[in-house]
């Protein structure tokens, strides 16, 4: 008898230790930012169709994690340097392809130079762009494109509504980013949509769900099945 209870303690020891494992081997830090229409809070919930799929995932695997909304650049750092930390809607470039493990896609975006209504013009290439001084959000696929491809006079703001303000500030010429991204900020600011005018599609971009590259393959496989 007293072999008995022994042995059901270690099994029951195994079981215990085994169920700690996988808790710790998936409990992720699931991330993303505010950037409309795609994920973003309103009156204090986090909503958007990207977000929505996320939550889809979540609830077909049986994933508890809340959802966290940080600055892109601090998420984006996190889930670069931290095992089992989860980042979405992310564009996969070149740049970042080996950086991460990737879900997806989930979307698609129209990345576009955007500039004031009285800008006079015209944007027929990326070189044509190079003249003019440049709004981008700080440490987006937008930055990243643009110093790739050589731009030098960036200017920087941690959100794009922020980047919104400064265009009409004067503070610079054009901005980059998604078509669907500026005008729901543009909506979300009481602007008229007119004030602002698409002059150049830069390029079509694919998004996707990026896993920090340490993570376990078996969590990276549920998502991605």
């Amino acid at each position: 008898m007293i072999i008995f209870k022994k042995l059901i303690f270690a099994v029951f020891s195994l079981i215990f230790l085994f169920s700690n494992n996988l808790f710790a081997k998936n409990n992720l830090k699931i991330m993303t930012e505010n950037w409309p229409p795609l994920n973003y809070v309103k009156d204090g919930i986090l909503i958007g169709p990207a977000v929505e799929i996320v939550q889809a995932i979540q609830n077909k695997i049986n994933d508890k994690n809340e959802i966290l909304v940080f600055p892109w650049k601090r998420a984006y750092n996190y889930t670069l340097t931290n095992k089992n930390n989860v980042l979405f809607s992310m564009a996969r470039s070149e740049k970042r392809e080996n950086l991460f493990k990737w879900i997806g896609p989930i979307a698609e975006k129209r990345y576009s130079f955007f500039a004031k209504k009285d800008f006079n013009f015209k944007i027929n290439s990326l070189d044509d762009a190079r003249k003019f001084t440049i709004g981008v959000q700080r440490g987006a696929h937008s930055e990243e494109f643009l110093t790739e491809e050589g731009f030098k006079d960036l200017q920087k703001a941690n959100t794009g509504i922020q980047y919104i303000q400064m265009l009409f500030k004067n503070r610079f010429d054009l901005m980059l980013d998604s078509y669907s991204t500026v005008t729901k900020m543009v909506k979300d600011l009481g602007m008229n949509k007119n004030d602002l005018k698409e002059v150049f599609v830069v390029k079509k971009t694919l998004l996707y769900i990026a896993i920090n590259k340490e993570t376990d393959d078996n969590i990276v496989l549920q998502w991605q099945r």
